[in-house]
């Protein structure tokens, strides 16, 4: 009995000594730490997800889109900016993205990969991605929401992007104004469908001032024979 208990004693105090060896912390220590790593990776992973989804979203309204133009985000509130978007013409996109997304996508595309880009990509930006048929009534929708809201100064357009242009906002503005292609094919087609009838009415002037012309000659011929048949008759 007494060596049994003498050999438990031993197998305790040998489980002490162990759980004091220094060869046990670090192995759950470096549990732990592989533990982090991994949160952190994850969580890495998770965030270089989320914002490649962000930039092909942004790619997605530029594509198709003739002009971009940004205000700031200061000061707006979700419920207005839902309604705004409600108002904005077929194909407008308002999105808030951060200024390097902006730029990084921009060079994916001809229209807006413009060189001076940086000058507009500063503090926290709401961005219009507008279609060329778009581009009038959207400035027109923005410009009524800041005046009904009571933001007419402080939601001035910063400025925006158009055809490899950077442009103030007065420059949005006078782009905006500009005629589409469909406006400009619309006046084409009625220039061309009245040109048949000027032309006509051209080549009957031309016809008239021609047989007046052969007329004036005819009448002139016949007056220098009529005179050289009398002058023949003379003794």
């Amino acid at each position: 009995m007494a060596n049994l208990r003498v050999a438990l004693l031993l197998l305790v105090g040998l489980s002490c000594v162990a759980g004091l060896l220094p060869g046990a912390a670090p192995a759950r220590g470096a549990a732990a730490g592989q533990q982090r790593a991994g949160s952190v990776t994850m969580a890495g992973a998770a965030a270089l997800a989320k914002k490649t989804t962000v930039l092909e979203g942004v790619k997605e309204n530029m594509d198709g889109s003739a002009l971009m133009f940004c205000v700031r985000s200061e000061g707006l509130r979700v419920n207005e900016l839902n309604d705004l978007r409600m108002k904005l013409p077929e194909g407008v996109r308002l999105q808030c993205v951060k200024n390097t997304l902006v730029n990084i996508a921009a060079k994916d595309f001809e229209q807006f990969n413009a060189e001076g880009l940086d000058g507009l990509l500063h503090y926290s930006n709401y961005w219009f991605f507008a279609t060329e048929a778009g581009m009038r009534d959207s400035i027109k929708v923005w410009k009524t929401f800041t005046e009904e809201s009571g933001r007419k100064e402080s939601g001035e357009i910063v400025g925006g992007i158009f055809d490899a242009q950077v442009l103030d906002g007065k420059g949005v503005e006078a782009v905006s104004k500009l005629p589409t292609k469909q406006e400009l094919m619309g006046k084409t087609a009625l220039l061309l469908k009245a040109l048949p009838t000027k032309l006509a009415r051209s080549l009957n002037e031309a016809g008239a001032v021609r047989i007046a012309r052969g007329l004036e000659q005819a009448r002139g011929q016949k007056m220098v024979r009529a005179v050289k048949a009398a002058s023949e008759k003379l003794p």
